[in-house]
C-alpha cells in the first residue's frame, strides 16, 4: 500500500515537473489559440512575418540580457545603442570614405555608400561599448544598474550630437534593406539568423567550458573565483556579447526601415528584461536557460501583437509590460518561500 501510495505520487510529481517546464511552450500554444479566434488576420501570411521579425528585434536584445543577467547584472543601455551604433558607424564611415572623395551621406541625410563597413562598425562599436560598460562595473566596482543608466543618457545624447538630431535614410543605400526584408524558404533571413544565434549561444553555455564559467560566475562570484575562474573577464566577456546582440538587433531594425533614427530602440531595454525575466532568467545570476528566453521572446512579441489587432493603443502595451516585469520577478520570490 505504502509502495503503491508513493510510486503514485512519484508519478504526479513527475507529471507537475513536466507541465512546469514545459509551461512557457504551452503559454505559446494558447497564446496562438487566442489570437486566432480574436482575430481572422492573426495567421496571415503578412502578420506572422511581421511576428517574426519582432521576435528578431526583441528576442536578439533579450539574449544578450539574459548573458548579463546570467553573471548577476543587467544592461539598461541596449536600447540607446541600437540608435548610436549605427550612427556612429556611418558618421565613421563617412570620415573615412572622405579621403578616397566618396561621399557617404547626399542630400543631407541620405546614405548612398559604404555598406560593407557600416555593417563592421556597428558590430564593433557595440561589442566596444558592452565592454566598456562591464569594465567599468568590474573595474570601479560600481553597480551595472546605474554604469549602464549613465550610459544609456551618455550614448541618447551621443546620437543627437552626431546626427544633429535628423533620420538617416537607407533608402537610396544599395543592399540596405535585405538583412529587413529578405526571405529563405518562406521565412525572413534575419528571424533564421535570430535562431541561428540563439542555438550558438545554447551550445556555448551547456557544452562548453564558456558556459560554466558564466554560470559558475552569476551562482557564486566568490566560489568561482577561489576555483581558479576569471569572474571578472567572464562579466566583462557577458557585456560585450550583449553589446554585439544589440548590434546585431539594430541592424535587423534599420534594414527593415530602410532609416536610422536617433530614437530607435528607446525603451527596449525594458522589452528585453521582461523577456528574460518571462524566461525566467533572474537577478540572482546563474540560473535560466537561453531556449526559454527564445521562446519568451515569441511569447512576448505574439501577445503585444494580439493587443495590436484588438486596438489596444502603445500606452497599454507599455503598462502590461511593466505589470509582467512586476508578476514574474514576484512569482519567483514567492516560489522560493
Amino acid at each position: 500500500m505504502t509502495s503503491n501510495t508513493a510510486s503514485i505520487k512519484g508519478r504526479t510529481g513527475t507529471g507537475a515537473k513536466l507541465i512546469i517546464d514545459n509551461m512557457l511552450i504551452i503559454i505559446l500554444i494558447f497564446e496562438l489559440m487566442i489570437g486566432a479566434v480574436l482575430s481572422p488576420v492573426f495567421l496571415g501570411k503578412t502578420n506572422i512575418e511581421g511576428i517574426l521579425i519582432n521576435i528578431t528585434i526583441y528576442g536578439l536584445l533579450a539574449i544578450g540580457q539574459s548573458l548579463v543577467m546570467l553573471v548577476k547584472e543587467i544592461d539598461l543601455s541596449l536600447g540607446a545603442l541600437m540608435a548610436f551604433a549605427p550612427i556612429a558607424a556611418i558618421a565613421l564611415t563617412k570620415k573615412i570614405l572622405a579621403v578616397s572623395g566618396s561621399d557617404v551621406i547626399v542630400g543631407g541625410n541620405y546614405v548612398v555608400d559604404g555598406l560593407h563597413l557600416i555593417v563592421l562598425f556597428v558590430l564593433v562599436i557595440s561589442a566596444l561599448i558592452g565592454v566598456l560598460n562591464g569594465i567599468i562595473s568590474v573595474k570601479a566596482q560600481v553597480p551595472s544598474l546605474i554604469v549602464t543608466l549613465g550610459m544609456l543618457y551618455v550614448l541618447s545624447g551621443l546620437s543627437y550630437i552626431l546626427s544633429g538630431g535628423y533620420s538617416l535614410y537607407l533608402t537610396n543605400l544599395e543592399g540596405a534593406k535585405w538583412l529587413g526584408s529578405s526571405k529563405l524558404a518562406s521565412l525572413p533571413v534575419n528571424f533564421l539568423l535570430f535562431l541561428v544565434v540563439g542555438v550558438l549561444v545554447i551550445f556555448v553555455l551547456k557544452y562548453t567550458k564558456v558556459g560554466h564559467r558564466i554560470y559558475s560566475t552569476g551562482g557564486n562570484e566568490k566560489a568561482a573565483t577561489y576555483s581558479g575562474i576569471n569572474a571578472k573577464f567572464w562579466k566583462v566577456t557577458a557585456f560585450g556579447l550583449s553589446g554585439l546582440c544589440a548590434g546585431i538587433s539594430a541592424l535587423v531594425y534599420s534594414s527593415r526601415l530602410e532609416s536610422v533614427e536617433t530614437t530607435q530602440g528607446s525603451g527596449y531595454e525594458l522589452i528585453a528584461i521582461a523577456i528574460a525575466v518571462i524566461g525566467g532568467i533572474t537577478l540572482e545570476g546563474g540560473k535560466g536557460k537561453i531556449f526559454n528566453t527564445i521562446i519568451a521572446s515569441a511569447i512576448l512579441c505574439i501577445m503585444l501583437n494580439i493587443l495590436s489587432l484588438i486596438g489596444l493603443v502603445a500606452w497599454y502595451k507599455t503598462i502590461v509590460i511593466g505589470l509582467i516585469i512586476i508578476g514574474a520577478a514576484s512569482q519567483r520570490v514567492f516560489s522560493r518561500k
